[in-house]
């Protein structure tokens, strides 16, 4: 059985040789330049790259495909067609209204039209030779994605492991809120390392000063990221850039330029300001734009926090413009008051608004934990839970939680579904990291 995913740049040798072998892109050429790897699926089988498509966006309403192929050994296996269905679906996400797709071949253009609806509106003069060498021109054929069926051809997809993000410490709670809440970096790391013990694949920290109160220092930072990673360097580490107290950008992104084995795999990046119980949290444009452009300038992948549908539209604003790459890990946080409130139908929703092939992870704040992290594992969604979020074990807030107990509870709940509590080497191949 095949899959398809994003390419990844040491996939661009391979998918030329598959273009070379059906004569029908010389690249680069005029007509394409380069393969943008950020826009483009391959199909994959056994660990082979069989098959490759490419799309573009020309406008926010208006998509374009650009080049489609399958090796010949393996045609007849849908793979075209379930190429197709996925870069049409990737546009559809990402807003597009309609899609534009030229071909000079009849046998292709009758494809087009048969599956998926197209119309021919037009004819475009070959800026230079290659395809069918008896055609001189383009056909230009349009389609519009609203009402287009795609589940048809896209492969079925298997219920997927569970990643279980472990939000530790957060910037609000003090020991006098639980006695269990780590707040030295040892205690930090230690926390860090029993959960991960217990299925927790992704870590995210927080720091606190000598006075155990919140702080941007890097240095604190850089004493938790280094005792973890002395016992357990796959597990991934994630760090906050908050503007909840910190208020200058420049030291909320101080984290971002550690080196080496301090570097964090991943940082939070919260795409919109709101209001929280007793404090406004404030992110403003340019704020979000300069830090998604160290954690992309510095390879740390951004952890999307999305507190309202707002942000997810947002999101689509910064992967147009380059900020943010396809695909995004994303984090949903329901149920704190002035933010979507913790209920089904918001993620219904949300999931219906994400950009393509999300990596979705749901937090539910308080005592929504347990119900949101139900959902999230029936759902096919990934789990973000931890003391940051959730202080007790039960509804009524009577019992105190470790942040074990609530890894333990993720794992009871994914085994009664079904779901296999994913590793982190496991994590890391699913973020892409």
């Amino acid at each position: 059985m095949y899959s398809i995913r994003y390419a990844k740049e040491g996939d661009v040798p391979k998918i030329l040789d598959i273009f070379k072998n059906y004569n029908m892109h010389l690249i680069p050429s005029p007509e394409m330049p380069e393969i943008n790897v950020k826009f483009f699926f391959v199909a994959e089988m056994e660990g082979s790259i069989v098959g490759a498509a490419g799309f573009k966006i020309l406008s926010p309403e208006v998509g374009k495909t650009t080049l489609l192929a399958v090796s010949p050994t393996f045609s007849g296996k849908g793979i075209g067609l379930a190429l197709q269905a996925k870069r049409l679906q990737a546009l559809r996400e990402l807003g597009c209204e309609k899609v534009i797709t030229n071909a000079d071949r009849p046998k292709t253009i009758r494809w087009y039209k048969k599956h998926f609806g197209y119309r021919q509106v037009g004819t475009i003069k070959k800026i230079h030779s290659f395809g069918d060498p008896q055609v001189d021109h383009w056909t230009t054929l349009e389609a519009e994605l609203k009402d287009m069926n795609l589940s048809t051809y896209l492969p079925k997809p298997q219920a997927p492991p569970v990643i279980i993000n472990a939000a530790l410490t957060g910037a609000v709670h003090g020991r006098e809120n639980n006695r269990y809440l780590p707040l030295t970096p040892r205690e930090i790391a230690n926390d860090a390392l029993k959960v991960a013990s217990q299925g927790a694949s992704v870590v995210h920290l927080h720091a606190r000063d000598h006075k155990e109160k919140p702080t941007s220092n890097p240095s604190v930072f850089k004493e938790i990221i280094q005792r973890i990673r002395e016992k357990n360097p796959d597990l991934i580490i994630c760090t906050s850039t908050t503007g909840r107290w910190e208020k200058y950008q420049e030291a909320r992104a101080a984290v971002l330029f550690l080196e080496g084995d301090s570097k964090p795999d991943m940082a939070s990046l919260t795409l919109g300001s709101m209001n929280f119980p007793k404090q406004a949290n404030v992110n403003a444009p340019d704020t979000i734009r300069y830090l998604a452009g160290i954690m992309k300038e510095r390879k740390i992948k951004p952890e999307t926090e999305v507190f309202d549908l707002g942000m997810l539209d947002y999101a689509r604003f910064l992967i147009r413009k380059e900020y943010l790459d396809l695909p995004l890990y994303s984090n949903t946080l329901l149920g704190s008051l002035g933010t979507l409130a913790a209920r089904e139908h918001n993620l219904e929703i949300i999931r219906s608004a994400l950009p393509p092939d999300t990596i979705w992870s749901i937090t539910g704040i308080g005592r929504y934990q347990r119900r949101m992290v139900k959902w999230a594992v029936q759902n096919g969604a990934h789990v973000r839970v931890g003391l940051e979020d959730n202080l007790y074990l039960d509804e009524q807030r009577k019992v105190f939680a470790s942040n074990l107990d609530l890894i333990r509870n993720v794992c009871e709940i994914a085994e009664a579904y079904g779901r296999p509590v994913a590793s982190a080497k496991e994590a890391r191949k699913i973020i892409g990291l």
